[in-house]
């Protein structure tokens, strides 16, 4: 592949990653803020590393059964916007993952 070839392809990829950035603040600006916090945390959104729900759970004053449901909630939330082409393997992860 030429020099040339691979720097188009790696603004391509940058173009599709500022999208997906550009989307998914939209989304999540649409949750409520504790929706949002606790998917910012539990995906590492927040700070580049996902928390444990027992964390999430220390961190905004709630038990970790108030922060698996808040989650869910807020994923159910996310999937009612419909697919968003490049999120789909965020989004999909189930139950066992998450804890």
């Amino acid at each position: 592949m030429s020099h040339s070839r691979a720097k188009g392809e790696a603004r391509d990829e940058d173009a599709e990653v500022r999208r997906l950035r550009g989307k998914l603040a939209s989304i999540l600006g649409r949750l409520p803020d504790v929706e949002r916090q606790v998917v910012e945390l539990r995906t590492g959104l927040a700070d580049g590393t996902p928390q444990r729900p027992g964390q999430v759970a220390e961190r905004l004053g709630l038990t970790i059964p108030e922060v698996q449901r808040i989650e869910a909630r807020a994923f159910s939330r996310i999937r009612e916007v419909g697919p968003i082409k490049g999120l789909e393997r965020f989004l999909s992860h189930d139950e066992h993952e998450r804890g």
